[in-house]
């Protein structure tokens, strides 16, 4: 769960906004309605400043996997998946 605090109430909420972020809620710091910091749990921290694994191994298990359950993938579907990606980083 998403909260919205203005950053006084931060100040003077602080440990309960910890308990919060320790839980997985993410708090969102407002100062004149503008977003100036978000306090996260140290999990989800973690989860999203960890680098980006290397994406062909990860295509490999994927495909591994599907082919495990007889739900293969083509050639030309992976290169559609691929052309997608690209296109979606533009």
């Amino acid at each position: 769960m998403v909260h919205e605090v203005g950053s006084f109430e931060a100040k003077t909420r602080l440990a309960e906004l910890l308990r919060l972020a320790e839980r997985g809620d993410e708090v969102v710091v407002l100062r004149r309605g503008h977003r100036v910091a978000v306090i996260l749990g140290a999990a989800r921290y973690d989860e999203l400043a960890k680098p980006p694994g290397d994406w062909r191994a990860s295509l490999t298990k994927y495909c591994e996997e599907r082919r495990a359950s007889g739900r293969g993938l083509s050639r030309e579907a992976i290169d559609a998946l691929m052309r997608e990606a690209k296109a979606e980083r533009r």
